[in-house]
């Protein structure tokens, strides 16, 4: 027959003392401490709290100062404005343990990273677009199409693209473009200065052949980011290049004069 666990456990706490009994090895020495007759397990945590940190108390109006001295003394803490007068819960309250933790978690919000910038006036602005099952050459192609155009000449471009993911594509130039606008970008002024691709997870699944064969396929997942500043319009391109242009002309005639002839070919027949 087997023995009670009721038993089991009283030979455990009689004849050995060790980490989970707080006995004496000599039984004739004095137990001073009241915790030394008890028994630590896991379902016996009484006196748990004499190991916590020291919080600070409060003492009441009527609590007299001796009694606070005292309690100074054995170790606890009272808060005393500088007259010597007890200061009150709402103007001394350090707040609880996890104040710090919320106050984080208070200061996560949209207004975070502008307070944290201060007047610093944004000069561009850089978005991403959630992964998409498409593969990350075709992808590609799409965002050299619209590198270094201005913004609203991209989603046009987009718009009229027959590709699949033109779609997508064009809603995040959109959202860029007004997350732009809100941080104080002007929007006529907005090129799309950099775009890249970068891959994500392949999903793989099985291709079922004939004869009991079968293959893996891959599903490659990418995305695509966008990086908007404030640069020239078009019409301020077109300027630039006639300047540029008007530079190279030396005279009036159609053909530059002020060239040197390479190549040229000396020959002694004259005519």
């Amino acid at each position: 027959m087997a023995r009670p666990l009721r038993s089991i456990f009283t030979v455990a706490q009689t004849s050995i003392a060790g980490p989970s009994s707080l006995r004496p090895l000599n039984p004739s020495l004095k137990v001073t401490s009241p915790y030394q007759n008890q028994v630590r397990t896991a379902f016996n945590l009484s006196g748990w709290d004499r190991y916590l940190p020291k919080l600070p108390r409060w003492a009441g109006e009527d609590q007299p100062k001796e009694e606070v001295k005292a309690e100074e003394q054995g170790g606890s803490v009272k808060m005393v404005e500088a007259n010597g007068t007890a200061a009150t819960n709402e103007e001394s309250s350090t707040g609880g343990l996890f104040d710090e933790y919320s106050r984080d978690k208070e200061e996560d919000g949209p207004g975070k990273k502008r307070r944290k910038r201060g007047d610093v006036p944004w000069t561009e602005h850089k978005y991403s677009s959630a992964l998409h099952k498409i593969s990350h050459r075709k992808l590609n192609d799409l965002s050299r199409q619209i590198s270094d155009l201005p913004i609203d000449e991209a989603i046009v471009q987009m718009q009229f693209s027959e590709k699949r993911a033109s779609s997508w594509i064009k809603s995040t130039l959109a959202l860029s473009r007004d997350h732009a606008v809100d941080k104080g970008l002007d929007r006529s002024k907005l090129v799309v200065a950099e775009t890249w691709v970068s891959k994500g997870p392949k999903i793989a699944r099985l291709d079922i052949k004939g004869r009991g064969k079968y293959g893996i396929k891959h599903h490659p997942s990418s995305k695509i980011h966008v990086l908007l500043r404030e640069g020239k319009t078009h019409e301020e391109k077109l300027q630039d290049r006639f300047v540029k242009d008007l530079r190279k002309v030396r005279s009036a005639g159609v053909v530059r004069e002020d060239g040197k002839i390479r190549g040229k070919v000396v020959s002694g027949w004259t005519w």
